[in-house]
Parts: structure tokens; C-alpha cells; sequence
């Protein structure tokens, strides 16, 4: 008995958005300075959405 397992081709459209998703994720920095206190603004996350987060003045900078 022969078998073979068959596979789908990877989709170059697919590995191409990943590819694009992984530098901006790159591109994003950890720290910035805030634009109200100037003191270190530090990237925070909610369930839904990201920014960054002043502790303080307690600006919230959110990015949609």
C-alpha cells in the first residue's frame, strides 16, 4: 500500500501580509516621549487596541 499525504501549496499572497505584519510590529517602539509631561510614555495594550500609556500625567495616546 502507497500512500501519500497531499498538502496545499503555500500561498505566496499569505506569507507576503506576514511578512508586512512582522515589520510593522518591529517598527513599533517600546517607549516614547510624552507629548504633554515630556517624561517616558510606555506602549501599553488592551483587549482591542494599542497605544501608549504616561504614568505620570496619565495621558493615554490610543492608536487605532
Amino acid at each position: 500500500m502507497n500512500i501519500k499525504l497531499l498538502s496545499p501549496e503555500p500561498d505566496p499572497s499569505i506569507e507576503e501580509e506576514e511578512d508586512r505584519n512582522d515589520t510593522k510590529a518591529k517598527d513599533i517602539e517600546q517607549e516614547i516621549e510624552c507629548p504633554r509631561c515630556y517624561d517616558v510614555m510606555t506602549l501599553s495594550s488592551n483587549f482591542d487596541s494599542i497605544g501608549y500609556d504616561c504614568h505620570e500625567c496619565d495621558f493615554l495616546l490610543v492608536m487605532k
